[in-house]
This record gives C-alpha cells, sequence and structure tokens, in this order.
C-alpha cells in the first residue's frame, strides 16, 4: 500500500471519485450528473501522469519506462500544489465524468472516513480509504482460514490455504487500492463459507436466513453476483433432497422455494438492476454464437491475458513477470489441477463423496465453473450486443480464490505418497513459493517506479506524494517489521508441521 504511488490501484481515481462525490453531496453520482469527478482529483491526476485520453490510456499505460519527476527529497515536485488544493473549492467543483458508480453499500463507509479527515490533504484521505480496503482485505484472508477449519479439519491445512490466497500478488494489489472489489470480494467469500456451513453441518434456519442475507449484500456490492441466484437453487435442491426429506420438513423448503420465485417476480416487475441483467441475457441469448465466441475467443483469451493478469500485471498494464515465471506459474497450475483430477477419481473410486466436506468441496468446485461460465457469458454478451468485449481482467476472478487455492492445495497434496512422511511439510512449500512470488513483485513494483539504490535516494522517491505519516523512516520500519512478521509466520508454520509429525 506504501509503494504503489496515488491512483496506480486499479481504478483507482474512478472509485475514489465516488467516494468524494457522495462525501460532499450526500447521494451517489445518477444520470444527470454529467461531472462527477472533483477538480482536486482531476487535477492530481493531470499532474502526475495519470489522466486518461478518449482511449483510456494516459502516460504510463503500456509505457514501463516511463517515470514522474522526482526531487532530492522526501516532498514530490507537485506534491505541495496538490495539498494546497484541500483548501480551495476545487475540492467540491465537478469537472469531469469518471466515477465508478457502483452500488453504496462499500462508499458510504468509505465517505465517512474521507469526512472524517475531510480537512486533511488529498494523499491523506485517499491513504485512509486504503486503510478501509486493506480491513476487508485482512477480514477476506481470516474468513478463507475459517473456512478452511470448517472443510479441512486442520489448523495447519487452514493455515496453508489462507497463506495461498493472502500472499498472492495480485490479490494483494487489488485489494489494498480504493476499490469496491475488497468489499465484494470479502461478501463472496462470507457467502461460500455459509454454503459450506449448511452443506456439512446440515440445513438449519439461521443459517440459512444469514446466507440469503448476505447473497443480497453480495448482489447489492456487485450486480455481477447476480450468479449467486442459481448457485442458491442448486443448494437448496441439494439440501432438499439430503436433509429435508429424511426430517420430513419438504413443506418448509417448498415454501421457502416458493416465496424465492416470488421475490424474483417481484424484482423482475420493478426492474431491480440484477435481474433485469438475467432477463436481458436472457432474450439476447444466442447458443451459436456464444459457443463459437467461447471456443475462439474466450478459452484463449483466458491463457494468454487472463491467467497473467491473475499472476500479476502493475503500473497500468505496462509491468508484469518474466517470461519464465509465468512459465513455472502456469506449470505448478497445470501440475496442481492433475493432481486434483487423481483426487477427484480417488474420491469416486473409494466412495468419499458420501462424506459431507467432500460434498462442500465438490460445490465449492461446481460454484466457480458457475462463475466462470457467467463472466464468459456476460463477456459474450456485451461483445454480442455492443461489438466490443468486456474487457475480462484476472482480478475479475478473486471472489473465487479460496476455491482456487483449495485446489491447488488439494491438487498438490493428492500427488505425495503416503510414504513421504513429511507430505505436510512438501506441500507447505507451495506457501513459501507464493510469498517468494509476492516478494518478487514487491520487488517488480518497485522497480518500476523507483530507482532501487542507494537506499536514501529509494526511499525519497517513495515518500513522494504521500501522506507524513508513510514518509521517510517509516518506510524502512514499515519493511522490517514486514520481514520480521514473515519469519515468525514461516516458524509457526514450521512448529504446527513438526506437531502433526
Amino acid at each position: 500500500m506504501i509503494l504503489v504511488p496515488l491512483w496506480h490501484t486499479p481504478d483507482e481515481q474512478a472509485h475514489f471519485a465516488e467516494v468524494a462525490f457522495l462525501a460532499e453531496k450526500g447521494r451517489l453520482p445518477g444520470g444527470d450528473d454529467t461531472n462527477d469527478l472533483t477538480e482536486e482529483i482531476y487535477t492530481s491526476e493531470v499532474l502526475l501522469g495519470t489522466v486518461r485520453d478518449n482511449s483510456g490510456n494516459n502516460k504510463f499505460t503500456f509505457h514501463p519506462g516511463y517515470r514522474i519527476e522526482y526531487t532530492d527529497s522526501l516532498v514530490g515536485k507537485y506534491e505541495a500544489s496538490i495539498a494546497a488544493l484541500a483548501h480551495s473549492p476545487s475540492r467540491a467543483k465537478f469537472v469531469k465524468n469518471e466515477a465508478a458508480r457502483y452500488p453504496i453499500i462499500y462508499y458510504f463507509p468509505a465517505s465517512l472516513i474521507y469526512r472524517l479527515f475531510y480537512n486533511l490533504d488529498l494523499f491523506t484521505r485517499v491513504f485512509v480509504v486504503r486503510f478501509w480496503s486493506l480491513t476487508l482485505f485482512l477480514a477476506n484472508v481470516y474468513l478463507v482460514y475459517q473456512l478452511g477449519k470448517l472443510i479441512l479439519k486442520d489448523e495447519k491445512k487452514s493455515i496453508i490455504l489462507a497463506a495461498l490466497a493472502g500472499f498472492q500478488p495480485m490479490m494483494v494489489f487489488a485489494n489494498i487500492g480504493v476499490n469496491s472489489d475488497a468489499l465484494g470480494n470479502l461478501f463472496f467469500t462470507v457467502f461460500l463459507y455459509f454454503c459450506t456451513r449448511l452443506i456439512i453441518r446440515g440445513a438449519n434456519y439461521t443459517d440459512m436466513i444469514v446466507l440469503a442475507a448476505i447473497s443480497v449484500l453480495s448482489i447489492q456490492a456487485k450486480p455481477q453476483f447476480v450468479m449467486i441466484l442459481p448457485v442458491l437453487t442448486c443448494l437448496f435442491l441439494l439440501l432438499f433432497m439430503r436433509d429435508f426429506i429424511k426430517k420430513r420438513n419438504w413443506l418448509f423448503l417448498f415454501l421457502f422455494f416458493l416465496a424465492g420465485i416470488g421475490l424474483m417476480f417481484y424484482l423482475y416487475k420493478i426492474q431491480w438492476g440484477p435481474i433485469w441483467l438475467i432477463s436481458h441475457f436472457i432474450l439476447s441469448f444466442n447458443p451459436g454464437s456464444f459457443f463459437k465466441y467461447f471456443w475462439e475467443y474466450t478459452l484463449p483469451h483466458t491463457y494468454r491475458e487472463v491467467m497473467p493478469w491473475y499472476w500479476g500485471i502493475y503500473n497500468w498494464l505496462g509491468v508484469t513477470y518474466p517470461r519464465i515465471v509465468h512459465r513455472t506459474i502456469n506449470w505448478i497450475v497445470l501440475i496442481s489441477l492433475t493432481g486434483f483430477g487423481v483426487w477427484l477419481v480417488k474420491m469416486i473410486k473409494n466412495k468419499l463423496w458420501r462424506k459431507r466436506e467432500i460434498q462442500s468441496i465438490l460445490f465449492m468446485v461446481f460454484i466457480g465453473l458457475i462463475y466462470f461460465i457467467s463472466i464468459s457469458l456476460y463477456d459474450w454478451l456485451s461483445w454480442y450486443t455492443g461489438k466490443y468485449p468486456l474487457g475480462v481482467q484476472g482480478r475479475y476472478f478473486f471472489p473465487m480464490i479460496s476455491i482456487q487455492m483449495l485446489i491447488v492445495y488439494l491438487g498438490l497434496d493428492s500427488l505425495l505418497p503416503k510414504s513421504w512422511h513429511k507430505k505436510i511439510s512438501l506441500t507447505g512449500l507451495s506457501v513459501v513459493l507464493m510469498i517468494m512470488l509476492n516478494l518478487y513483485a514487491l520487488y517488480t513494483v518497485s522497480a518500476s517506479y523507483y530507482k532501487l539504490l542507494p537506499i536514501s535516494l529509494f526511499i525519497k522517491q517513495v515518500s513522494q506524494y504521500k501522506p507524513w505519516f508513510v514518509k521517510g523512516a517509516v518506510i524502512p520500519f514499515v519493511f522490517s517489521v514486514y520481514m520480521v512478521s514473515l519469519i515468525i509466520f514461516l516458524n509457526h508454520l514450521t512448529s504446527k508441521t513438526k506437531e502433526l509429525e
């Protein structure tokens, strides 16, 4: 969060523009608001080189060698001028259309934080809202850990699962900026957690009510999560066939199902956004066109662009890892998928699919497939109706990161022979590899913006265009705390392994 400059996390300026609009006017921008970007934000974009042209590009886009002009101090060339805008009318003057225009659920708490630090400069306001995203990201990692405990029934394995998600470089990069993805990703992990609880612990009214509530919140946070509705339908069918028939509580589920159908019909009548999206898709669907598009565009695009973006694309799409790194990642992913296939065969052969934990894993994989198909369908619909693809990015799949990392873990685990006594240690090696990739990503991001040597110059450049609490000596202090924390964490991971052995 400290290393990444202002407006360099995904669409940060657009999401912060919505936060500022809500803080200034007490409402979200509507259809009549032709201007929703403050002059303060726009001026900072111009001075920092991130203002976009009509094609969506700026001075950094696809230009990895471009850098802003740095000074020989802790204060940037235009830093004082940008900071002074906080005390001018430009903070409440709207001059351009760029706000993200997503539902209010992420932006309202962010606007309260914005108002709390209203009299401070732009850098401070952006970074304190970044802390809001960081908090949501940390909560997400904790929920992945709890999900692992629920499914894997083992603390060590749960730590591995959470670490694989928490140290994924692009996951970190995309969730520490001002962006509603952080809240959407968290809500979806909560959704997965309660789906899993219902499958493992059995149907109960409390969990079903919580699941219904988090489903509504998820769709409110990110309308594309409307794919939750068919998932819920399949989940309740599973519970009905497995639990309700045996307990003769089928009447409750039937009434619950009728209520759901009635609610969906009502939402369709009032043209509620996500339901309207489903109806629009049904009316426009062309099977032949979709399957041709999927085969000729979606699959190649997923492998060639989405996969690399999933693991890390920085500096306005201009910087990523060397090809050898991506090839190594692809081989590990391929090995993991092969191992997961082996795991599936073992489950079927030994009839272990009857265990509820296994059922929950299979259902999560099913959700992952539904999610991928939903993204593909929406991408096709965008192209079919507007002749322009959605532009699917790797970060769009981060709501599924717990499922993806679970597949990686189970795949690697299943390929290790039982005779290997240090099996858990070897699967824990995946965490070490992920941490190494995370550190390499930090290096890649740092080298794309700053001179790394001498250290004194690096600290000066990182400090520029940042609030006072992340300048100067704070930077090496935070890095030192980070490295010590990594050592403590890896030692904890090792000690847990020895206890299990």
